[in-house]
């Protein structure tokens, strides 16, 4: 079947759409929905939901009918992941440096005075029929790479449900497919090495899903000179120390993909591999120093790597 693709820049990332068996409007309202999902989740924007929320000092807040998917979505995420995925980190990220956006130098995430801690989702109050949502005292979102990934798997829903014969979309990486790819074997994702100079690691064909990389090399500055990426560990509420550069999951849906590769990136390499079998996902690492490392079925996947890189 013919396919139309469509890039652009969404979410302070690139943005890829493939629809097959396309209309140029099925295009056209995925990249509307994906404005309107910016416009709800992000904490750069002063009256989007998530600000409203972290804003409102627990006091409950009428949302759109997706942020009340994205907080369902995020509560999973961290108890699926026990607690390594945990949206809660923005005061940490802030504190390191990550308080603009690199899209706009102009858009600041303002918090509110008081006390503020890295929590966990465990007091989050959400109600469907009223569409609120309330935060514990002291507790503030950051949605990060989960929103790309759950924006990816609305989106791909919407265009099957208004006619496409398969659809994958991409969002800074994070991706999820279904329906009818564009080949034979499957869906060609590209999974590029952490360090860009060294081109991409290898191509894999996924039948539908979701994949996602997290990687500490994606989102880096300096502070207070010294070298910040926005990989923070909620155990500590600090930069985390993991000696892996970046780990790519093949699971069922983005949003999954996104929160447990987040979660094996945090493991480091001694225990990455035991989190992806624990969890029965697909997956590879790449270590800031020594060979790659990927799950069972990964073996055979040709890697491409630079003489010398890790």
């Amino acid at each position: 079947m013919e396919a139309a693709e469509h890039r652009f820049r969404v979410m302070a990332s690139d943005a890829h759409i493939i629809v097959v068996g396309a209309h140029d409007w099925l295009i056209a309202d995925a990249r509307k929905h994906l404005d309107h999902l910016e416009q709800r989740w992000s904490r750069f924007l002063p009256d989007s939901d998530v600000t409203r929320i972290n804003a409102a000092a627990a006091r409950p807040i009428v949302v759109d009918d997706d942020t009340l998917t994205l907080f369902d979505t995020m509560i999973s995420a961290w108890q699926l992941t026990g607690g390594r995925y945990d949206p809660t980190v923005l005061p940490a990220l802030i504190a390191a440096g990550y308080g603009a956006s690199i899209e706009d130098g102009q858009r600041v995430t303002c918090l509110p005075p008081g006390e503020l801690r890295v929590g966990g989702l465990a007091g989050v109050d959400i109600d469907h029929d009223g569409r609120t949502i309330s935060m514990p005292p002291g507790v503030m979102v950051d949605p990060g790479g989960i929103g790309k990934g759950l924006a990816a798997d609305l989106t791909v829903t919407r265009l099957l449900a208004a006619g496409a014969g398969g659809a994958m979309v991409s969002i800074g990486g994070d991706m999820a497919m279904s329906g009818t790819p564009p080949s034979a074997d499957g869906w060609h994702v590209t999974v590029e090495h952490p360090d860009a100079a060294n081109g991409d690691l290898c191509t894999l064909a996924v039948g539908g899903g979701g994949v996602a990389t997290s990687s500490t090399r994606s989102r880096t500055w300096r502070h207070d000179g010294r070298p910040r990426h926005h990989l923070i560990d909620p155990t500590s509420a600090a930069q985390s120390t993991t000696d892996l550069a970046a780990v790519t999951v093949i699971a069922r849906s983005g949003w999954l993909a996104e929160a447990h590769a987040t979660a094996a990136l945090l493991s480091g390499t001694d225990r990455v591999l035991a989190y992806l079998d624990g969890h029965d996902l697909t997956g590879l690492a790449i270590p800031l120093t020594g060979s790659p490392l990927i799950t069972s079925d990964l073996e055979g996947v040709s890697l491409r790597l630079a003489a010398g890189a890790p």
